[in-house]
């Protein structure tokens, strides 16, 4: 980022007015989101660190102005947008590029987290309303108090095939979860997609895996299945003995929320994030553990070669689909490469969205969408993406695309309840 470009911009956006911090405020879309430091946005502060930004960027920038605070700091009214909205055009069909989105085919048998609001309640606006239930809104808070803090999130397993992955030790990462899916012809159970256990009550996962084509061609979600590693076995214990794990979990949803500006269209399935609110709350255990997200340990610049885990249950090497919980490690791909090699397809890569991998035989599947992109950090697992979709699976050269969870961090916390 050139650092001149940013000195200018935030003295444009600085404004006369005292900035009222997290107080409501009204974007120049007109879209309803909260008022906040430029470098905790993480929508508009992926704009700024650009090297060079066009003149519509610098004015929806300047224009999103609400206020400064001590020593002059700019304050920016942060929503989901990016920039001024255009009426898209949407794809008539869903993409057909082999992305991780068609997890049910035959086929397969530097970012910046947003900050710790206050408990003001708050949406992003009228937004088009795709959950399954509507969610009722606590009317004491935004949800922050709902999410866990480490080390109460994101611990090492107690004991210390994604694409051509590993198999996990018994317990590693314990917060990750199975869907399961009755199938259309009623012939059982399917376990399509994945998720990840955020508090003891939610799962967050891919808007893809709860609307849309997989409801169509594979079911309607039924089930989470937590605590599992191995699902050929009832328990599961270490292969060179020790302790086996608890059972695992099989719990009903109450609700689902689908992120509201999601399209199953759109070619780049930008806002591809969703909740699932369970039936009750879980039992934490050994194999259950709830993982941190982003904000609960603030910012970090994201450089090309950072190496991401990447884990689930979906096609291996030898495989349709794995047995045994699997993960492998991604590296970040840089925006602009990740934009410039999708771009090649037609597919706008945004800046909600972060790509990793491209190594060849080394990359997330069918079988994985909704489940994690992990980093460790300090001593705490961080979700800092969700497996979305990519161009076939394993290709070098081609990374993965994953929705952004801290670009998200207001929405989950909007629409977290007690």
């Amino acid at each position: 980022m050139k650092v001149f470009a940013a000195v200018i911009l935030c003295i444009l956006i600085a404004h006369e007015a005292k900035a009222q911090s997290d107080s409501r405020c009204m974007n120049p879309n007109q879209t309803p989101g909260l008022c906040v430091l430029i470098n905790e946005c993480q929508t508009l502060y992926s704009v700024l660190k650009r090297s060079t930004l066009t003149d519509q960027e610098k004015s929806f920038i300047k224009s999103s102005a609400c206020g400064r605070g001590r020593n002059n700091q700019p304050y920016v009214c942060c929503t989901q947008d990016t920039g001024y909205v255009r009426t898209q055009r949407q794809d008539p069909t869903f993409p057909h590029y082999g992305g991780f989105g068609r997890d049910w085919e035959e086929e397969r048998p530097q970012s910046f987290a947003f900050p710790r609001q206050e408990r003001r309640p708050w949406s992003f606006g009228n937004q088009p309303d795709t959950s399954r239930t509507p969610f009722r809104k606590s009317s004491t808070g935004d949800g922050s108090n709902l999410l866990p803090q480490p080390p109460s999130c994101g611990g090492v397993a107690i004991r210390n095939r994604i694409y051509d992955g590993q198999d996990t030790d018994v317990n590693e990462f314990p917060w990750m979860v199975l869907l399961e899916y009755r199938r259309r012809n009623g012939n059982g159970l399917s376990t399509a997609c994945a998720g990840s256990l955020i508090n003891q009550r939610y799962v967050l996962t891919a808007a893809h895996c709860l609307t849309g084509r997989i409801e169509r061609e594979i079911g309607t979600l039924v089930s989470v299945r937590l605590g599992e590693h191995d699902t050929r076995t009832a328990v599961d214990c270490p292969p060179g003995g020790g302790s086996c794990s608890p059972e695992v979990q099989r719990l009903g949803f109450e609700e689902i929320r689908v992120h509201e500006r999601y399209s199953e269209k759109a070619s780049n399935q930008v806002h591809d994030i969703g909740l699932i609110r369970l039936e009750r709350n879980v039992r934490y255990s050994d194999n259950i553990q709830p993982i941190c997200l982003p904000s609960s340990v603030g910012p970090e610049s994201r450089q090309s070669g950072q190496q991401f885990t990447v884990a689930g249950w979906g096609r291996t090497l030898k495989m349709a689909r794995s047995a045994v919980k699997q993960k492998v490690t991604v590296n970040y791909v840089d925006p602009a490469k990740c934009r410039q090699r999708f771009s090649q397809i037609k597919v706008n890569v945004e800046p909600t969205q972060l790509c990793a991998g491209g190594q060849f035989r080394q990359d997330s599947c069918d079988g994985d969408s909704g489940g994690p992109l992990m980093r460790f950090r300090g001593e705490t697992w961080v979700l800092e993406g969700i497996v979305s979709f990519g161009y076939k699976c394993g290709l070098k050269d081609w990374p993965g695309v994953y929705t952004n969870v801290a670009a998200y961090d207001i929405w989950i916390r909007q629409n977290v309840r007690a």
